[in-house]
This record gives structure tokens, sequence and C-alpha cells, in this order.
């Protein structure tokens, strides 16, 4: 189920490229700082999907869907979904047979804020070292490393009925990456 905003919640519609998003501000006194650029802000989308590999493909194609191709953050929110929705299909009850992922995505003018809910598991999300030895198949213990690389910051909420997991990216930071 994706539920979107209302017309009137939506704001400005989206630049039709990305040389059009507002740059950031020059200061007029050497005392006022440089603003951060800004994006126009977009309705947020809040999905539930089963707790299936599939769902991270489908929370793949939600981020590019809501932000657009041209949006500077696009592609770094697409890896970071599709790391926290694996991270709770593989890691929690979400990946059980009847498990659910919630997502939510919600785009601002300076950054996005993506969460993730899913049905709980033994342990909280923990940032842990590389893998020693990459080249010898260690495909796991990625995913984390790289959501605290991509996003300003990252946390989870636990309570008995789930878990919330989020990151914070912001417009510069992606911009910077680009």
């Amino acid at each position: 189920m994706t539920t979107r905003a209302p017309a009137s919640f939506r704001g400005p519609a989206r630049p039709t490229s990305p040389a059009e998003p507002t740059s950031p501000a020059e200061p007029t006194s050497p005392a006022e700082p440089t603003k951060t650029a800004m994006w126009p802000a977009q309705a947020p989308l809040l999905s539930v999907l089963p707790g299936t590999p599939e769902s991270v493909r489908a929370a793949r194609g939600m981020a590019r869907q809501v932000l657009g191709d041209g949006h500077p953050a696009a592609e770094t929110v697409q890896l970071v979904i599709s790391e926290l929705v694996t991270n709770a299909i593989v890691h929690t009850k979400s990946g059980a047979p009847g498990g659910t992922v919630t997502i939510a995505l919600c785009p601002g003018p300076s950054g996005l804020l993506v969460q993730v809910r899913d049905d709980g598991g033994p342990s909280e999300p923990q940032l842990t070292s590389a893998p020693a030895d990459p080249v010898n198949g260690a495909e796991q213990g990625y995913g984390l490393l790289l959501v605290d690389a991509l996003a300003d910051r990252w946390g989870s909420i636990s309570s008995p009925d789930g878990r919330i997991t989020w990151c914070r990216i912001g417009l510069q930071q992606s911009q910077n990456d680009a």
C-alpha cells in the first residue's frame, strides 16, 4: 500500500532539469554564513511492502519515482534504501512469512529523511568493521558501513512492535559526492 500526500501538501513542482535547483545563497556580509543548497520539497511517500527480496527493488523504484532522475541525492537515496530494506528482510522478523517492511521517504528542501520499519529482530543494527577478507566472497557486512558513509546521520528506534532504522541524506553531501 502506497500513500501520497494530497496535492495541497505537495508544494512547488520539481525543476525540469538539474541545473534549475536553487543554488546556495551568497553571503550578504562577511558575518553571514553561506546557506546549504536547496531543492523544492516533494510529497512524502509511505509504503508497506512484503518482507521479500523483491521489495528491495520496489523500494529503489519508489525512491526514484519520488525524487526523479535529476535530483542530486537520487542515487545515494536509492543505494541507502536498498541497504536498509535488505537488512530489514535478512536480519529481522520482516523476512519471515507474512512479514512486512514499511518505508517512508520524506524529501525536504535541503535533504531527505529515509525510514525503514521492520518487524523487529534479535539485535539492534550495529556498525561493524569491514569483513577481514573481502576478496574471498564476503558479501555481507557492508550495508551499514555504506549508510554510515553516505548519510549525514543515522540511527535506530526500537519498540516491542518493531524497529525503525532511519537516515538523513543532505543535499550538500550528495553534491560533494558527485
